[in-house]
């Protein structure tokens, strides 16, 4: 490699690569690793900086496919702070997975505990609200369905409100992290509230991702 030929090199911020595959995927249908994604972000940096035209060459130099989990995963990406959206200045910013952009999965009251069972294996998530006309009624997680079901699996067909918690602990969304801790203290969820309208929960590791988020834009 003869280096001597090298005029120009740049620095690439892991963001700014990440994007780029996602953009070189939504309009050339490439999927693209994150290599390539380096190459294609210095390739566009370049070229913005010419006062002429020029055929400027990259490589996709490897694929995507490894990266579906984290690159092509929006929650992934939003989680260490690569997209963002729309900020509130309360609560509502520590919530990974919003219910009005239909992100959180769900029970409905009426819905069997078999039910329950099978979202959680499809999202492997290990507990689910549980909702009655947009409003939450209680949430209910592994240990809930295994008690209900141990000594007899035909209690997979009974109503999941037999199984679920309903004492369940709310904040609204102007609540402080201080509330927050208490709950978190005490072995539970954040279920966030807005009146009767269920927003989201917050669990532990959200919170660390805000504080790791707030730390790296300081």
């Amino acid at each position: 490699c003869d280096l001597s030929r090298v005029t120009k090199a740049y620095s690439i911020p892991d963001k700014e690569a990440l994007l780029a595959c996602r953009e070189l995927l939504r309009k050339e249908g490439v999927m693209g690793g994150t290599s390539t994604g380096t190459l294609l972000a210095a390739a566009l940096r370049y070229c913005r900086e010419q006062s002429a035209p020029k055929r400027v060459v990259t490589l996709v130099c490897d694929s995507g496919n490894k990266y579906l989990s984290k690159v092509y995963n929006d929650f992934w990406m939003l989680d260490h702070g690569f997209l963002q959206r729309e900020r509130y200045g309360d609560l509502r910013d520590l919530i990974s997975r919003r219910h009005h952009d239909h992100q959180v999965a769900t029970v409905n009251a009426d819905e069997k505990v078999l039910n329950a069972y099978q979202r959680m294996k499809l999202y492997d998530i290990s507990q689910l609200p549980v909702l009655e006309d947009g409003r939450i009624v209680g949430i209910v997680d592994e240990e809930d369905i295994l008690a209900e079901v141990y000594d007899n699996p035909e209690h997979f067909n009974e109503p999941v409100t037999e199984a679920m918690e309903s004492h369940v602990v709310t904040v609204a969304p102007d609540a402080s992290i201080g509330e927050l801790m208490e709950i978190f203290k005490r072995g539970m969820v954040a279920i966030v509230v807005e009146g009767d309208e269920f927003l989201g929960l917050i669990t532990r590791i959200d919170l660390l991702n805000w504080l790791r988020r707030r730390s790296d834009e300081k």
